[in-house]
């Protein structure tokens, strides 16, 4: 009885946005495998697991992809949910957060030719570190970029940042450990030939959420997209989709 009490009370809440204009999905069109486009289609992991529970709720969507400074400040105007999304401080002051969709550990890439001794953030004072434009890797990062302690140049794309490196404009990129390198190098006239790798110690390890404006007041959206992602979680089904991408 109590469940179909909280069916009827969640299918009440879904039956206006049903009527409503398409909730607004955006997110970073470069970070394969976890979100890219294809022939115009949004891709990905997180993009996957995301549509998987959006179409279990049942209700209208468009997920748009975009540069992920431009896909931010549009959810950060309240104009729809944001995914990709990592937590910082100043985020968790912003918006509400899903539970994490994806998580991989950050590395530092680096030219094999250049590699160097890292165990601790303060071991990067004095590096030019290559980070997609936008992005935060939570408190600690935030802090150490305010406080020098981290000097970052911010690049568009990870074959941008690739380039960068590649040039020694920069000592080290911040890449998630899903990202396919050797394929994109491969596949890049300007990258083949190129030699990188990841030094042995991990940035952080980095979880990817939804987030949507506090403003909008969608916890109890939030709370059923939770949901979904515990039971894709438990059952196995997300693990099929992490497969599918990466190998």
């Amino acid at each position: 009885m109590l469940v179909r009490l909280l069916l009827c009370l969640l299918s009440s809440l879904l039956l206006p946005m049903a009527k409503a204009e398409p909730l607004m999905i955006y997110g970073p069109n470069d970070g394969h495998p976890k979100y890219y486009e294809e022939d115009g289609e949004a891709k990905g992991i997180v993009v996957d697991i995301s549509r998987h529970c959006l179409d279990e709720m049942k209700i209208p969507y468009q997920i748009r992809l975009a540069p992920w400074a431009r896909a931010y400040r549009q959810a950060e105007r309240a104009e729809g949910a944001v995914i990709g999304l990592s937590a910082s401080q100043e985020r968790l002051e912003l918006f509400d957060f899903s539970d994490p969709i994806f998580t991989e550990r950050i590395m530092l890439l680096v030219k094999m030719d250049r590699k160097f001794t890292y165990e601790r953030i303060e071991d990067l004072k004095g590096r030019l570190i290559g980070v997609t434009t936008g992005t935060s890797y939570g408190t600690a990062y935030d802090e150490a970029v305010a406080n020098g302690t981290l000097t970052i140049v911010g690049f568009n794309s990870i074959q941008s940042g690739l380039a960068m490196l590649q040039r020694e404009r920069v000592d080290a990129i911040l890449i998630g450990s899903s990202v396919n390198i050797e394929g994109l190098v491969e596949r890049s006239e300007e990258l083949r030939g190129s030699v990188f790798t990841t030094l042995p110690v991990p940035f952080k390890t980095d979880s990817k959420h939804m987030g949507i404006a506090k403003s909008l007041k969608m916890g109890w959206f939030l709370d059923s997209f939770n949901q979904c992602l515990g039971r894709g979680q438990a059952d196995g089904t997300f693990e099929s989709i992490v497969y599918r991408y990466t190998n």
